[in-house]
């Protein structure tokens, strides 16, 4: 579920054939760069010109401030190395923009657009990596991604608020009659429960359309993918079996 945890994550080391690992690992710390990418004090159109400059470099292959040089000159390196497209690198430069707090979403349509440009290039790139490369393939990839995502938020939910970061559509906050205020409270009442319910009901949704990828996915890649996948099952499971109390214990 990348997002903005630290250090290791599964599905990049062990999970990978030796030959790909260090790509793999390459992938991953492009991303965790951009979890707390380097950016000056700006905010608004400043803040925008400049990740809109530093995605100009990404494509023209530069020097970058957003993230550490080696960060980026081994990912460059994987994708040149595995016949990756260097496009979803780029397109995450977007997402870490977005992830500057504070961060709502008015709707679910605008969130999509986010997960779009931030997790989903992600795992494109280890879709690709791990062999899952056809036009057929782009949609469970998609989903995946929006699954892993939407779970990790809601497991994290407390800490994401504590960071001044919603992954809750704020138009659905509003259906169901919770201010932003009871979620940092941790106010657990029967709204609130309604309203997480709703978000474990689309993360187990995302995660089933993603599910055939395990099939295209060979020998202990597919392995791990599948227990990754059940993994996340298994999480929003356990939110349920709390009753959505996931400001405590090891949901916080």
């Amino acid at each position: 579920m990348p997002d903005t945890a630290a250090g290791h994550r599964p599905f990049y080391d062990s999970a990978w054939p030796r030959p790909k690992r260090d790509a793999a690992r390459a992938i991953w710390d492009w991303h965790l760069a951009l979890c707390d990418p380097h950016y000056p004090a700006l905010d608004g159109n400043d803040l925008a010109a400049y990740f809109a400059a530093e995605r100009e470099k990404a494509e023209a292959g530069e020097p970058l401030d957003i993230v550490p040089e080696d960060v980026r000159q081994r990912a460059y390196d994987a994708c040149a190395e595995h016949d990756l497209p260097r496009e979803p690198l780029v397109r995450q430069i977007d997402g870490a923009h977005r992830r500057v707090p504070p961060v709502r979403f008015e709707s679910a349509k605008a969130l999509r657009g986010f997960v779009d440009r931030w997790v989903v290039p992600h795992a494109r790139l280890l879709a690709h990596l791990g062999g899952a490369t056809g036009s057929w393939q782009r949609k469970p990839v998609r989903e995946l991604a929006r699954g892993f995502f939407s779970t990790g938020r809601l497991a994290q939910l407390s800490a994401d608020l504590d960071a001044n970061r919603l992954f809750i559509p704020q138009e659905r906050l509003k259906q169901q009659g919770v201010s932003l205020q009871q979620l940092r409270d941790g106010h657990l009442d029967e709204s609130v429960r309604r309203l997480l319910w709703k978000q474990t009901v689309r993360a187990r949704d995302y995660l089933a359309q993603g599910r055939s990828l395990a099939d295209d996915l060979r020998g202990r890649l597919g392995r791990h993918f599948k227990r990754w996948w059940l993994g996340a099952l298994e999480v929003l499971s356990e939110i349920e079996r709390r009753e959505f109390d996931v400001w405590s214990g090891q949901q916080r």
